[in-house]
């Protein structure tokens, strides 16, 4: 009777007038999903008074904006970031480890996207930048599910090749970057044989050279940069002798247009191939939807450069700011805004440059990690005797940081009859005798889950067991390695918020408008976008879907 009652009830309420089965929204004409290299969350918040309306404001307006996204992971560099956010896993499970790291089973450096089976296109066939692929990378991506679900077309691009290759899956249509030696945009064998005509006739353009010798000036009055232009511990551009506005765009000696990529022309530039590619590839124009991938690198070779709180930064985001606004502008000339979904993201934020961390009064610094590893061994060979107890080592026998993680030489560690885990205890208390290292993790701990804490969890999540080291270290905040004086510039990899604080940003039809402070860990992203298109995420996805933001 009760089961009668239940089912009776069911149908009573299906039928009900004003009840109707929830239909899976229409999917959109094209999907595209950007990521800004090294774009911190904070400038979409210091500079959103001087962006113009449908650049960056139509999305930070009309978007569900995830003010509280986070990398759960470390290291927060470029290679794992590009792998993680459309993948919705981490180092742990996709083994992008790093943009390169130690191959404890060759003993040599692996490139994090290379693939020495194929060779360029485009481009020389045996020059180094032609020899890349997505082998490396476990998984799939969104790229991956939206080709096993409608067949779509799939187009990836950036300025590095690591930008294009690890979002766009193993079997896109095209992934193209940027190689400066040429100026070209070139492609590698194991997607086609020979570049499509768009990307030629769009090399035949010149456009990066037609670049060199402009000028790079403030795009508004100089009062409206709040932070000072000269100062000492800022970078300058390639060729320049000085740190403050006007740049002057140089070639460099060797020639090439690497120095086109600091500047907004790097991003002008890869603005331009997008809307090339949009028509070349006749994206969004078919039955199914499309995908287009775009990675936008000189915010991070001018942070690199100049840091987070420079005149440089700031104007190169609100130049940023003005060539989406074109890009979206375009997007709905040729297929509308409406037809389109839309996520925007980074692969990591920065540590402001430890100078100025210093005069703010926080413990920035540069401490000579080389040296450091000097002493360890020194400290291993007066407890434990002569030997070599780490690969990858130099000169002297050594230890040789990669991805601040050390690799155990085994077989010399088993020869003196040492535990693995007391070599480990050892270089422990060395490490906090240094007064720069906050936390060190072997690798049975971070295996068996045992990393206490936000930090710990945050460096187990980027700890493959297949490709990473025995040993990892993290250093205090606001520290990045050095020569323990003074220098210019910064960089990230860190687990700490001034590195893994990033937007991240849904756009269309299928996504509530709003500001969301809620807990979003950038694996969310997959699962968040698969929900909203109504296809399965990639196998490896951790991330768990925003459903509030969700029509």
């Amino acid at each position: 009777m009760k089961l009668q009652s239940i089912l009776l009830f069911v149908l009573t309420a299906v039928c009900l007038p004003g009840i109707q089965a929830a239909a899976p929204n229409p999917p959109p004409k094209l999907v595209v999903a950007i990521v800004v290299d090294q774009l911190c969350y904070e400038y979409l918040e210091r500079f959103h008074h001087q962006f113009e309306d449908g650049g960056l404001k139509l999305l930070t307006d009309g978007g569900a904006f995830m003010t509280a996204a986070q990398y759960d992971y470390g290291p927060t560099v470029t290679a794992p970031g590009h792998a993680s956010f459309f993948s919705g896993s981490s180092p742990m499970m996709h083994g992008i480890i790093g943009n390169d790291w130690y191959d404890k089973r060759t003993g040599q450096s692996m490139y994090c996207v290379q693939d020495t089976d194929v060779t360029g296109v485009g481009t020389d066939p045996e020059t180094k930048a032609g020899k890349m692929s997505p082998r490396n990378f476990i998984g799939s991506t969104v790229a991956d599910q939206m080709r096993l679900h409608w067949g779509s077309k799939v187009v990836a691009m950036a300025i590095k090749d690591r930008g294009a290759i690890l979002p766009g899956g193993k079997k896109p249509a095209g992934a193209f970057w940027f190689e400066s030696a040429t100026g070209n945009f070139i492609t590698s064998s194991y997607y086609m044989k020979e570049l499509p005509a768009w990307v030629q006739t769009f090399n035949e353009r010149k456009l990066p050279e037609s670049f060199i010798g402009q000028t790079w000036d403030r795009l508004l009055d100089a009062k409206e940069y709040p932070n000072p232009d000269d100062v000492e511990s800022e970078n300058t551009l390639s060729g320049e002798t000085t740190r403050t506005f006007p740049h002057k765009v140089l070639q460099e000696k060797k020639g090439g247009y690497e120095a086109v990529l600091s500047t907004p022309f790097g991003n002008q530039l890869l603005a331009e191939f997008a809307k090339a590619a949009i028509e070349g590839e006749k994206l969004g124009q078919g039955s199914q939807p499309d995908l287009l991938c775009i990675s936008f690198s000189s915010n991070d070779y001018c942070g690199h450069k100049f840091g987070p709180y420079s005149q440089e930064v700031h104007d190169l985001t609100l130049r940023m700011d003005r060539q989406f606004k074109d890009l979206f502008a375009f997007l709905d000339q040729k297929i509308g805004m409406e037809n389109i979904s839309l996520v925007l993201t980074a692969d990591h934020a920065v540590c402001p440059i430890p100078e100025q961390a210093r005069t703010q009064g926080l413990d920035g610094g540069r401490p000579p990690m080389s040296e450091m590893m000097t002493d360890l061994q020194n400290k291993l060979v007066e407890r434990f005797g002569p030997g070599r107890y780490f690969l990858g080592a130099k000169i002297g026998n050594k230890p040789t940081l990669s991805n601040n993680s050390l690799f155990f030489n085994h077989p010399a560690l088993l020869e003196k009859q040492l535990t693995p885990e007391t070599v480990t205890a050892f270089v422990r208390e060395w490490a906090f005798s240094t007064g720069v290292i906050h936390a060190v993790y072997g690798r049975d701990q971070l295996l068996d889950g045992r990393a206490p804490g936000v930090i710990g969890q945050r460096i187990t999540k980027g700890f493959n067991g297949e490709r990473s080291g025995d040993i990892v270290f993290v250093l205090k905040p606001y520290l990045i390695p050095g020569s323990g004086k003074a220098g210019t510039g910064t960089t990230h990899g860190s687990p700490y918020s001034y590195d893994t604080h990033v937007p991240v940003i849904f756009y269309g039809s299928a996504f509530k408008p709003g500001r969301y402070a809620d807990a979003f860990g950038i694996s969310d992203i997959a699962s968040t976008l698969c929900a909203a298109l109504g296809i399965l995420e990639p196998p490896m996805n951790m991330g768990t879907p925003m459903v509030r933001i969700l029509k």
